[in-house]
């Protein structure tokens, strides 16, 4: 597996020695501060799109980037080796789109993986076997015991929950309040290459309790999301409060006006969603217009802007 921290030290690290800011270096891949801030600190990796620019802004090639250190020169020349490296990136895109299911990707892309790996070995570790050794055969796990809700939110969650790719969860309660009643729950976790969630909680408030929550929730500070997925708005329900990020998807609150609260999150990367999202959320809960399905037309235009 990539040792994201690493990765993320290794990337402060050279863009300070070529003397620029978290902003210059946005400005040249034409992405956020907060997404470069969010590789440096180990939080995502960056779209294997911008691998090329980023490499050529730090000076460094592919294969230095995943093994987060300089590396001497050895056969295969660099290039070479990042160019097999980006190809295989690519190809597990294309494919993810089109093959039927994600192990048949998996399987797919984890030969020929298997068979770079054999074949290019560059000092410092192989970075082919690197990416293969993150394929695993993954299936979608689904659970629906709020006892368990302190095990996937929060500081406390277990490892492969915490960090959620860096989306900011505090919209959710921290813990289910005592004094709440638990109308449903459900969190579905799914890691065939990267790791996805998606979640809801669904707490009835007495008035006093709901007045409170809704007035924290008023005071988050709400991020543009109109547009992202082709998300129009929610007409089902009121917001409350959403965090949206372009890339990685939306963390939101909801509320019927009535004492009930519904807390959600849709959170996948590479622009889409490979499990079927409809199929394990309520549409009354999605987002009005919401579309990361493995074709989604945003997906693809955002992915021709980032490849021109």
């Amino acid at each position: 597996m990539f040792d994201q921290k690493k990765i993320g030290a290794f990337l402060a690290e050279e863009r300070k020695k070529k003397n620029l800011t978290q902003t210059g270096l946005a400005e040249k891949l034409g992405v956020s501060n907060r997404s470069v801030s969010r590789w440096e600190n180990g939080k995502t990796m960056p779209d294997y799109a911008l691998l090329p620019p980023l490499c050529e802004a730090l000076g460094i090639s592919v294969n230095e980037l995943f093994a987060a250190e300089r590396l001497p020169a050895a056969p295969p020349p660099a290039p070479q080796y990042d160019e097999n490296v980006l190809r295989i990136l690519k190809e597990y895109h294309r494919m993810k789109k089109n093959a039927r299911t994600a192990l048949t990707v998996l399987l797919i892309v984890g030969a020929v993986l298997l068979a770079l790996a054999v074949r290019y070995i560059v000092s410092g570790g192989l970075v082919a076997a690197m990416i293969f050794g993150s394929f695993s055969s993954a299936k979608v796990e689904e659970y629906d015991d709020p006892a368990e809700y302190s095990s996937f939110m929060g500081e406390n969650a277990r490892k492969e929950f915490r960090s959620k790719w860096g989306m900011d969860e505090t919209i959710f309660p921290s813990q289910i309040p005592s004094d709440a009643k638990v109308l449903s729950y459900k969190m579905v976790y799914y890691d065939p290459w990267d790791a996805q969630y998606l979640s809801y909680l669904v707490l009835e408030y007495g008035e006093e309790a709901y007045e409170k929550e809704c007035a924290r929730l008023a005071s988050y500070p709400s991020t543009p999301y109109q547009g992202y997925y082709g998300v129009t708005g929610f007409s089902k329900y009121r917001l409350l409060a959403v965090y949206a990020d372009d890339y990685q998807g939306f963390v939101y609150a909801l509320t019927d006006g009535e004492g009930t609260i519904i807390y959600a999150e849709l959170i996948f990367c590479n622009y889409c969603f490979d499990i079927d999202y409809e199929k394990y959320s309520p549409a009354e809960y999605l987002p009005d217009g919401f579309d990361a399905r493995i074709d989604n037309a945003y997906g693809k235009a955002e992915m021709a802007r980032r490849t021109k």
